[in-house]
């Protein structure tokens, strides 16, 4: 300890004061504070005191401000006057020479010295100041009031407010020992084995607590309670202490790592419990230490049992609610600073302008500064529905609900779009309002976005410098939640209409819908061999990848038939996909195939109906460009001029009417690229790129175009070679980007894995995988590395889906992606759940579904199992009720009714006959109730659903005869 500072504790709001010590100088400063600019605390010195002997201690007096005490190095206490150096000072001198370690001021003048050891002396002094003050005698040898200690020696002393004749010490190395001076010197001590010993400090609050530590090597804090302390005789010498003894309330190990040290230790003046602590590199932390909560039947009834005011009298139990760095250390990698500047010591005031408590700090370059300790931070939930629940951090009863912005009834495409929408115009705007025409211009200069791009772009929506709201943030996190609950599953259709804002994803399930649609009527099964769910590249490559195995279904001794002929067969005899233009080649059918799977317009018929179709939808350019991609400019043309065209169509068609006469030079191309750089149309920009070089790879270039335009367009104007080496480089991009247009090249093979593990790792959505995957694992992926994949993937998404709360729609998942896990022929290949609920007979135990439950039956085809036997509800025959066929006892009787549970109800029969004529009509929730039973799990009583539905609608207690069971809690 070089320097230290005290706060005074007689401190007003109108008149502040503190104590600055300079140990190295021997030099006392009185200050009083004249203001603070929010970081360094702004004094003035009323007083200075130079001529200060060489101490290793001193303390402040509580009571009068002007004296201080300090311990030399001699072993000698003196009392010095602040108010004036010239002040006689008060001296009590020791016979054998020693250090003292500690002094401490008692509110009563009672001043206590701790030395260290000598052999057969005390190390303990209690002097009382007030009457050497009175009596002003000789220098030399005072006795004191009291000695203590002996042969012991103390590190620590410290006097309590509440008793001042009470007071702990440290003893070095091995105890913490508290000392009440009413006693004679034969009375036993209290004390706490242990090795912190140093830096005693009393929580003014609740002076039951003691805190001391071990500064070096691992410093610790150690919290004690004076009401948990053994009682140790201190006639008898420094006896061995027998095992058993408390230990400390608390403990803190390792508080500021193994090569600090702990230099000061103080309770707050303000907040109860706060403990403060500073390291030498300038680490401040506090600990919040709380008492648990006992109710007050409890203190009731010990009181009563030990006497009134005794529940005060015995340890309570504490814990730590909160540790919370206040200042960092000089060396913190991120939130240094110089080691001069660091904090070297530090105070509590005794008032503050909040709830927390405030410090007054020193530090090494001699600044004096006000530290208050932040509240810590409110505790936050998000739950997996989507709401977040912040708590205050002053009241523990008070919090705020947050909730997904327009709620669950608005469509999550609208949602999406609106937040959308919002966020990039105030972005744009705010570009604009910073950048003026500037940026505008740039903007035009700057490469658009890729498809790929533009998709990211608007999925991450909040991080490109307009944050969200935290509602609309909620909203964006519960997209996959709300897609699930309207219905996300495997139906394309629907698929497609809940994906409204991602038209990439539209395109995946267009292209599941095709490939399904193909898969159920078997077109792609040819000479043994499944094609099915394959993608451009696989095809283009005549490879079958690692399911080579699954997708052959012939006969395990037949030869290996030819991948390349199956396909060529495929095309011609069984999908008989007519020619179209493109260049030369030598495998014309693996093309007009690819195409297929790209979605292309197979016939000519089938491209005009399509462009008719997107010309009146007003999808002019989309149109224009698909009859350009194959080479039909005047399809384009009349695209271009129908259905009320904008003077920008009808610019486009004079270009493709232009380059259809072929009289392009420099100037054309020059002129067109400009255009097509002012152009944000992706089939506008395409058609451009065509007619101002007339080359078809600056169409593939074209990264705004969509990759299965991109795509189709190679496959119908690239040569083998060029197309073999375009498809290569883009499918391996694909799969690094996590594209999910790509899913056109990869097909639903273990590429698409692969494809979607990087989608996964880039947007964090399990669920569009998983969906998709579904209908070709195990189908196709049975085995290895990709089944595992994906077997963790739909466990994950499962999980998911119980979180949400929307079991439902996870059984309809199960049962949907279980249809899927069928062969070409109808064979599953997965074995169905075992039963997971029966009714067993309250005697025996036995199953009531007439068979062995220990043996899984073969399941039909759709899954369920009749048994035709006397007394089974789904049997034919019509029996008094259930019998169990084991011992013949029927199953319990209804509570409301007192018919047997498993009997036809007469009523219900005389409905089912009033309405044999409606047939056609819909069950009612009520029809379907009357054919089931329910039990009380607390009573274990059983009725009728729709008895027990009208009962509890009037009533709460059981129908059971002298059951007094609240059934409907």
């Amino acid at each position: 300890m070089e320097t230290a500072i005290r706060w005074a504790p007689s401190s007003t709001t109108a008149e502040q004061r503190f104590l600055s010590v300079d140990v190295t100088g021997k030099t006392f400063r009185l200050c009083r504070v004249t203001g603070f600019d929010g970081k360094n605390l702004e004094h003035e010195v009323l007083s200075t005191h130079t001529k200060v002997p060489a101490f290793r201690a001193f303390d402040w007096s509580p009571v009068d401000e002007s004296l201080v005490a300090v311990g030399q190095s001699s072993g000698d206490a003196t009392v010095l006057r602040l108010s004036s150096e010239n002040a006689e000072s008060i001296s009590f001198p020791i016979r054998h020479q020693r250090y003292c370690n500690a002094v401490s001021f008692s509110r009563h003048g009672l001043l206590a010295a701790g030395l260290d050891r000598v052999r057969n002396d005390f190390c303990l002094n209690i002097w009382d100041v007030n009457q050497r003050m009175i009596n002003k005698g000789p220098k030399g040898y005072v006795e004191p009031l009291r000695k203590l200690a002996s042969s012991e020696p103390i590190t620590s002393v410290k006097f309590f407010r509440d008793q001042p004749d009470v007071l702990v010490t440290g003893v070095k190395g091995q105890y913490v020992r508290i000392y009440d001076l009413r006693e004679g010197p034969g009375n036993p001590s209290l004390q706490f084995p242990t090795r912190c010993v140093h830096n005693l400090a009393i929580n003014s609050l609740d002076e039951n607590y003691i805190a001391s530590c071990y500064p070096t090597n691992d410093p610790t804090i150690c919290l004690w309670d004076r009401r948990a302390s053994s009682r140790f005789n201190v006639t008898g010498g420094a006896n061995m202490l027998e095992s058993g003894h408390p230990g400390p309330a608390l403990d803190f190990k390792n508080v500021f790592g193994p090569k600090t040290s702990l230099w000061s230790l103080r309770f707050s003046k303000t907040k109860r419990g706060c403990l403060g602590a500073l390291s030498n590199t300038g680490g401040f932390k506090t600990f919040d230490i709380v008492k648990e909560y006992l109710s007050e039947e409890y203190r009731m009834s010990m009181e009563e049992t030990l006497g009134q005011g005794s529940f005060h009298t015995y340890p309570e139990q504490i814990y730590t609610k909160s540790i919370r760095d206040v200042l960092s250390p000089f060396n913190h990698p991120t939130r240094g600073c110089k080691e001069s500047d660091r904090v070297v010591a530090f105070d509590f005031l005794n008032l503050s302008t909040s709830s927390e408590p405030t410090a007054v700090t020193l530090a090494g370059n001699g600044r004096v500064g006000l530290v208050t300790v932040q509240p810590p931070s409110p505790p936050v939930r998000l739950s997996s529905q989507g709401v977040l629940i912040r708590g205050s951090s002053e009241n523990h009863l008070d919090f705020t609900e947050l909730r997904p912005a327009f709620g669950d009834q608005t469509k999550i495409s609208e949602v999406i779009e609106s937040i959308r929408e919002a966020n990039l115009s105030a972005l744009e705007e705010r570009k604009l309002s910073q950048g003026g025409r500037t940026a505008r211009s740039d903007a035009r200069v700057k490469d658009p976005l890729s498809s790929r791009e533009s998709r990211e772009r608007n999925l991450s929506v909040g991080t490109l410098g307009q944050p969200l709201t935290a509602e609309e943030a909620l909203a964006l996190m519960t997209v996959n939640r709300l897609r699930c609950k309207e219905g996300y599953l495997f139906d394309e259709t629907r698929n497609k209409r809940i994906l409204a804002d991602d038209p990439q994803l539209q395109c995946l399930w267009d292209w599941v819908e095709r490939a399904r649609s193909d898969s159920s009527d078997e077109p792609m099964i040819i000479n043994g061999l499944d094609f099915n769910y394959l993608g451009v590249y696989d095809i283009w490559n005549n490879d079958l990848g690692q399911s080579y195995d699954s997708r052959h279904i012939g006969p395990s001794g037949d030869e290996s038939p030819s991948i390349s002929e199956s396909i060529i067969e495929i095309v011609r005899e069984q999908l008989r996909l007519p020619e179209s233009k493109g260049c030369q080649t030598a495998r014309p059918e693996h093309r007009r195939l690819c195409l297929r799977l790209c979605g292309a317009a197979q016939s000519h018929r089938e491209l005009e109906e399509l462009v008719k179709r997107l010309s009146a939808d007003d999808q002019h350019t989309k149109a224009a460009a698909l009859a350009v991609f194959q080479d039909e400019a005047k399809l384009a043309y009349q695209a271009l001029r129908s259905h009320t065209p904008t003077q920008a169509h009808k610019l486009l068609a004079m270009a493709i009417a232009g380059a259809a006469k072929g009289d392009t030079d420099l100037d054309w191309e020059e002129t067109c690229a400009e255009i097509a750089k002012e152009l944000t149309d992706p089939y506008a920009r395409a058609i451009l790129a065509l007619v101002s070089k007339g080359d078809w790879k600056s169409v593939i270039h074209e990264s705004t175009l969509p990759l299965r335009h991109r795509i189709e367009v190679a496959l119908r104007w690239l040569p083998d070679a060029e197309l073999s080496g375009y498809l290569k480089e883009t499918i391996a991009e694909v799969i690094r980007q996590g594209d999910i247009e790509g899913i056109v090249l990869t097909g639903l093979g273990h590429s698409a894995l692969d494809l979607f593990q990087s989608y996964i790792n880039k947007f964090n959505d399990v669920q569009t995988p998983v969906l998709a995957m579904s209908h070709t694992v195990p189908r196709f992926i049975r085995t290895g590395w990709g089944r595992a994949r994906y077997e963790a993937w739909r466990e994950a998404y499962r999980w998911q889906m119980n979180s949400w709360k929307l079991q439902l729609e996870r059984a309809r998942f199960d049962v949907g992606s279980r249809k899927f896990a069928v062969s070409w022929d109808g064979r599953k290949l997965i074995e169905p759940p075992r039963q997971q609920v029966s009714l067993t007979c309250n005697y025996c135990t036995r199953p009531l579904t007439q068979h062995d439950a220990s043996s899984q039956l073969s399941p039909s085809a759709t899954g369920e199992v009749v048994h035709q036997t006397a007394g089974n509800p789904l049997g034919t025959a019509v029996m008094s009720g259930m019998v169990c066929a084991r011992c013949g006892r029927p199953m319990p009787r209804c509570g409301v009714c007192t018919l047997w549970m498993g009997s036809p109800d007469p009523m219900s029969r005389a409905c089912i006959a009033a309405d044999a004529g409606q047939e056609q009509r819909k069950p009612t929730e009520a029809d379907i109730m009357r054919r089931f039973i329910v039990f009380c799990i607390n009573c274990n009583h059983g009725f009728h659903a729709h008895h027990a539905r009208e009962w509890f609608a009037k009533h709460n207690v059981c129908p059971v005869a002298e059951c007094s069971c609240i059934c409907d809690r």
